[in-house]
């Protein structure tokens, strides 16, 4: 005897489908979301802080070609355009260069825009006497700067 079960469909009891998500869902998506943004947006303006310090030191170390340059020719290091550098830059509000003609000691200083994270200051590139280059900065978190920099 071969009885094989097929099933009856029933008109009156469908399956229903979901379609979408429930609000619990989206409601737990969010949360998630909202959590990772509380952790990552503090890194990422850090960050960020770092990247434009490194481009204003970057933007600055140039001049120390010229530096050495002018002085190896004998010559005064008389502005920032005589080193090859602009008066002011995308992270500099304006560069200045002063120099000791007697000794050779040497400053290229940049004033930082003002940054939300970091606020105002000045990174220097000092040259002494022996030609030895130092950078030194002012900013409130020394974290953020450059390890070339930090005091």
């Amino acid at each position: 005897m071969n009885t094989a079960f097929v099933p009856v469909p029933r008109t009156g009891m469908r399956a229903s489908r979901q379609k979408g998500f429930s609000l619990i869902e989206l409601m737990v998506v969010v949360a998630i979301i909202g959590i990772l943004a509380m952790i990552a947006l503090p890194q990422y303006q850090r960050f960020s802080a770092k990247a434009k310090l490194a481009s204003a030191l970057a933007e600055i170390a140039g001049g120390k070609v010229g530096v050495e340059s002018l002085l190896a020719e004998g010559s005064d290091v008389t502005s920032a355009a005589s080193i090859g550098l602009p008066v002011s830059s995308s992270r500099c509000e304006w560069i200045t260069v002063t120099s000791d003609a007697t000794d050779g000691a040497t400053s290229i200083a940049c004033v930082l825009k003002s940054d939300a994270t970091f606020g105002t200051g000045s990174m220097t590139l000092d040259r002494d006497s022996e030609g030895v280059w130092l950078c030194k900065s002012d900013v409130q978190d020394q974290s953020l700067l450059p390890q070339s920099c930090q005091a």
